[in-house]
């Protein structure tokens, strides 16, 4: 080998593209719990066992009364035609979301319309309530 001559370097450095990779992973698993989509509702607690949600239709009732089916704003006029289509869509069952500071009579009118069309099987949607499992 002369002394004049140059050696190619053929390695990749790939120590920034690894920092930058898991800066990145930690970002992503840290703002991925907090973007879940939905309505905010501050659900009561309870220590019952989950319900199955296999054909079921989820209907949210927020603090100011506004509803919710699906993800989708619907008045409270419009539910019943929702809840007829969604059974003929094959809906078997609801889950209600409401939060703990709704009305008793808001989550009964929601009730009597899944009732008017047929839908029997409602479930309540809570918090597991941790204390209440201890005793």
């Amino acid at each position: 080998m002369k002394l004049n001559e140059k050696k190619l370097l053929s390695e990749i450095n790939v120590t920034s593209l690894v920092d930058v990779t898991l800066v990145l992973l930690i970002i992503f698993m840290i703002t991925s719990p907090l973007m879940q989509m939905g309505i905010e509702v501050n659900l009561p607690k309870a220590s019952a066992k989950p319900m199955d949600r296999k054909e079921t239709l989820n209907i949210t009732i927020r603090k100011d009364g506004m509803l919710s089916i699906a993800g989708e704003v619907v008045p409270l006029a419009a539910l019943g035609r929702s809840l007829e289509s969604a059974k003929a869509g094959g809906v078997k069952g609801v889950l209600i979301r409401a939060d703990r500071q709704v009305p008793y009579g808001a989550v009964v009118k929601v009730l009597d319309a899944a009732r008017k069309q047929g839908i029997v099987e409602v479930g309540l949607v809570t918090e597991l309530d941790e204390e209440a499992g201890r005793r």
